[in-house]
């Protein structure tokens, strides 16, 4: 990888373009601007070895905390960031910077965001790939760790270059896998499934009819309209109290309009007519008795 561009000629800068790769870098190379244009000092004590300093950054006016080891080089800081990102926060480095360090102690950086991540890239005795300080406790654990470093290598050399460069490896490749497999025929899915669930599957299986439910309503169909005047046309006529004739209809649902029909007993009526105006003459003598 190349060397990216530096903000100054700090030993420091530097050690950070060496360590980190170019993505984290500009992270990294971000909050060395700011450690050396925003951040003042506000105050300074000591305590079980530990240097306290308070340093207040303009960008965010506030005030934050960094406790400093000078025998171990161990810092931290309240903002969190390293905690939150694994790199170095910019009230660190400028107690760094203070203190005329050079280059970027272990414990603030985290080893992912490095260039020689790839290089510590080591096979355990299952065969699982894994990043870190691991003992490797024979030959051919050493050889299997020189082989990921060979592929990682190939697989960023091969970035940029033609595609045939690619189809020749993946060929390559098959062809050893080959080698090293006896010839075995493709298991079916069935086999498949087996050797997932570890136990040999049933080949008979009796699957019984679900038992039928009858809820209300069901079995039963929609009539058609013929059907619906067949069904009432079999049915007996009877007295419909509206129309007065003999249908397969009644009073409620009669296709005639209301009949309005007189009274049977005329006699009835003109009786209540009668006592009508009785009535109303008894009313006009009162009236004329209080006047």
């Amino acid at each position: 990888q190349s060397t990216p561009q530096l903000f100054s000629k700090s030993a420091l800068e530097s050690d950070g373009a060496r360590l980190f790769t170019h993505a984290v870098f500009e992270e990294f190379q971000e909050e060395y601007k700011c450690s050396t244009n925003t951040l003042t000092s506000k105050g300074f004590s000591e305590s079980n070895n530990m240097e306290l300093n308070t340093v207040k950054d303009a960008l965010r006016n506030r005030n934050f905390i960094v406790q400093y080891n000078p025998g171990t080089l161990e810092s931290s800081c309240t903002c969190k960031l390293f905690e939150r990102r694994g790199v170095p926060c910019r009230h660190i480095l400028w107690i760094y910077l203070g203190n005329g360090l050079e280059k970027i102690p272990e414990s603030s950086f985290a080893k992912r965001w490095t260039k020689d991540a790839v290089r510590d890239i080591k096979s355990n005795h299952k065969g699982c790939v894994g990043v870190g300080d691991v003992d490797i406790i024979d030959k051919k654990q050493i050889e299997m760790t020189k082989l990921w470093s060979e592929v990682h290598e190939t697989m960023g050399v091969l970035i940029g270059r033609e595609k045939e460069h690619v189809e020749d490896l993946c060929k390559l490749i098959k062809e050893f896998r080959e080698k090293l497999l006896p010839s075995v025929p493709p298991m079916t899915k069935h086999q498949e499934l087996e050797e997932l669930l570890g136990c040999a599957t049933n080949n008979e299986i009796t699957i019984l009819p679900p038992k039928i439910l009858k809820n209300k309503g069901s079995g039963k169909r929609m009539l058609s309209n013929k059907a619906k005047a067949v069904a009432c046309a079999s049915k007996p006529k009877r007295m419909c109290n509206n129309c007065k004739q003999m249908a397969h209809h009644d009073k409620r649902n009669c296709p005639n309009p209301f009949v309005e029909r007189p009274p049977q007993n005329v006699d009835d009526e003109e009786e209540e007519e009668e006592e009508v105006e009785e009535e109303e003459e008894e009313e006009n003598e009162e009236d004329e008795l209080e006047d």
